[in-house]
């Protein structure tokens, strides 16, 4: 039974449901990272003996899938509601994980891992939907890096857990059916836990649905129609989607061929590639934590325009000139604490994405930020493809620099196009109609 007595002090749902969401996007990116760490094992590779241009299209699969899924999978959240459809889609993906342990061709792992990634399209819009109804404006980055946090733990610990699983189970297949069996737990949690609004869950009392929104109001109603014309008119999700292509193509390396680039060229084996790897990915960690409150800090310093713009314009900084200085370091160590820093700066970047998709979405978020996502993982998907040609053209270098300017040529995109975006300028809500 719900408590709405006056006097009564704010149940804390909120940060239960939180907590949920959190641990959906530690396996989100758990699932999503392990093939980087797989497809380089000594058993994988014995039984589908691929080489870098077949590696690249099964990881690319999954990105292209991750990619074109956002926009549908976006809307059924905002159509159908961020509950029900992040319990299907943890339930499809985790589904997917597990049958890619039991695959035998490599046509039938292209095709799983590329329904993988359309079933993770979803999640992190659906989750932005979520945080959007059950955390006032004001906290919202921090909500957002909280979850952005459990995924970056998930990827920092996805490369180093399933090269040491592999080794210690005999088999990368037992490992992902594992991987698979905890995500059909938490699928089951997110549909008992989860509600579409505070006025919905019979757990919250008054205190906690007017701290979350002090004006009443009656619960949100769920978009019914897909919002194409304002998506295509807005000028600022036009430049949030290039920006976030420009992240993904310098972030994607430390997900895909990092750990192939440290066995490489800087001579580590398997298991100390993926241990160099997790920890790189770790600094993101400490990032999204850092950009919650960076980008709250900005926007009540500088205002709304400014305070969303300027953790770009110093993330992408730093991760640029990070990725250039990395052909000129000497050990493995130094190269490491510099990826290191692209992924504390990238993920510091990662509230501030959001934040804006939920200040220009409105009652489309879960819309909004699959819209952007989808243009930004094709950036993935290029990082996955374009190196293997670019490894063995006229332009390669033994110390992979031309795949680093690459990247840094990324990011360096995406602090040119989020300069001009201004988070003030919503969706027009008469074209929705």
């Amino acid at each position: 039974m719900r408590s709405d007595q006056g006097g009564s002090q704010p149940t804390r749902v909120r940060y239960l449901l939180l907590g949920v969401a959190t641990a959906n996007a530690f396996l989100l990116y758990l699932d999503r990272i392990c093939m980087g760490a797989v497809v380089q094992s000594a058993g994988f590779l014995q039984e589908f003996a691929m080489d870098k241009d077949k590696v690249g299209n099964v990881l690319a699969s999954f990105f292209l899938a991750y990619a074109l899924g956002q926009m549908p999978a976006g809307w059924l959240a905002d159509r159908f509601g961020p509950r029900r459809m992040l319990a299907i889609y943890v339930l499809l993906w985790s589904l997917c994980t597990a049958l890619t342990g039991a695959v035998s061709g490599l046509m039938a792992l292209v095709f799983v891992r590329f329904a993988c990634g359309l079933a993770e399209a979803g999640a992190y819009p659906a989750s932005a939907r979520l945080i959007t109804r059950w955390f006032p404006f004001e906290q919202r980055a921090r909500a957002n890096s909280v979850v952005a946090f459990g995924g970056r733990i998930g990827g920092a610990l996805a490369l180093w857990l399933t090269a040491w699983a592999i080794v210690a189970l005999g088999s990368w297949r037992h490992v992902l059916w594992i991987y698979g069996g905890l995500g059909l737990v938490l699928a089951a949690a997110t549909k008992f836990v989860f509600r579409d609004s505070p006025a919905l869950h019979p757990w919250t009392n008054a205190a906690e649905r007017k701290l979350i929104s002090p004006e009443t109001a009656p619960p949100p109603k769920m978009a019914h129609r897909f919002p194409w014309r304002a998506l295509l008119a807005h000028r600022g999700l036009w430049l949030l989607s290039l920006g976030g292509l420009g992240m993904n193509l310098g972030w994607a390396f430390l997900i895909t061929w990092l750990p192939t680039y440290l066995h490489e060229v800087r001579g580590l084996d398997e298991v100390a590639a993926g241990r160099y790897s997790s920890f790189c990915l770790s600094c993101g960690i400490a990032g999204v934590l850092f950009g919650g409150w960076w980008c709250d800090f900005l926007t009540r310093r500088f205002g709304s325009r400014w305070g969303r713009r300027l953790p770009f314009l110093i993330g992408s900084s730093v991760a640029m000139l990070a990725y250039l200085l990395c052909p000129m370091l000497p050990t493995a160590t130094a190269v490491g604490i510099a990826f290191g820093i692209v992924a504390f700066a990238t993920d510091s970047m990662a509230p501030a994405v959001w934040a804006l998709g939920q200040d220009i979405g409105r009652n489309h978020v879960a819309t909004t930020i699959a819209w952007s996502n989808m243009w930004g993982n094709l950036g993935a998907v290029a990082v996955a493809k374009i190196i293997p040609p670019l490894l063995r053209g006229p332009l390669h270098r033994p110390d992979w620099s031309e795949v680093f300017v690459l990247c840094a040529g990324g990011f360096l995109l995406l602090g040119t196009a989020l300069l001009f975006v201004d988070s003030t300028v919503t969706l027009d809500e008469e074209s929705l109609r």
